[in-house]
């Protein structure tokens, strides 16, 4: 009875030390597979940002941009900076270089200046009228063709079609503007030219 008793315990033992090792080895198949997955994605997630104005979605991985943020982005900055009059010119500057890269903001600044200075002292009003976006993936440029228009008070005062380039760095978990300047339909990125133009150049000049 005893001795019965005694193999009973025995193989319960027995029974539960092979189940644990089963349950254990389980889990270490699971914790390689968690690895696997962890290193098979790593270095490919995607991060959903949104810009000021939302018109549609767009990823950056790692150090990449998606094509569609980086058109966001350029036209909301083209917009701060060619869409302006007197009244709102150091609001759009203000709202520019808050997202102006470190190491070119005081450029970036004094360009924005000199044109904001150029509205006010004119009483000038400047529209751009984006036609077409070309996009540099690899480069973080985006150029944008189309219509500038320049008013005085209620008239026009000129009329061109131009082009501007926008640059871009992405630092941080952030996208910075690093690179602004009027450019030509001929060559949209300003590869021809080695040093950026001021901001103002892009204004026409206003009649006396």
């Amino acid at each position: 009875m005893k001795f019965s008793r005694f193999t009973a315990d025995r193989d319960n033992q027995r029974n539960e030390i092979y189940f644990m090792r089963i349950a254990v080895g389980g889990l270490v198949l699971a914790l390689l597979a968690n690895a696997g997955a962890a290193l098979t994605v790593a270095g490919s997630e995607r991060t959903i940002l949104v810009p000021p104005d939302i018109h549609t979605s767009f990823w950056v991985s790692g150090q990449k941009v998606s094509t569609e943020y980086l058109q966001e982005m350029a036209y909301w900055y083209a917009g701060l900076a060619l869409n302006i009059t007197p009244h709102i010119a150091d609001y759009q500057k203000n709202q520019f270089l808050k997202y102006a890269a470190p190491s070119e903001y005081g450029r970036l600044q004094a360009e924005f200046g000199v044109r904001a200075e150029f509205i006010r002292k004119n009483n000038a009003s400047t529209q751009f009228s984006t036609q077409a976006m070309t996009v540099d993936e690899n480069a973080m440029k985006v150029a944008l063709s189309g219509v500038l228009q320049t008013w005085v008070s209620d008239k026009k005062a000129a009329e061109k079609q131009t082009a501007y380039v926008v640059g871009f760095r992405y630092l941080n978990g952030r996208l910075h503007v690093s690179e602004f300047k009027e450019t030509s339909d001929q060559d949209p990125f300003g590869a021809a030219s080695s040093a950026a133009m001021p901001v103002a150049s892009g204004g026409a000049a206003i009649p006396r």
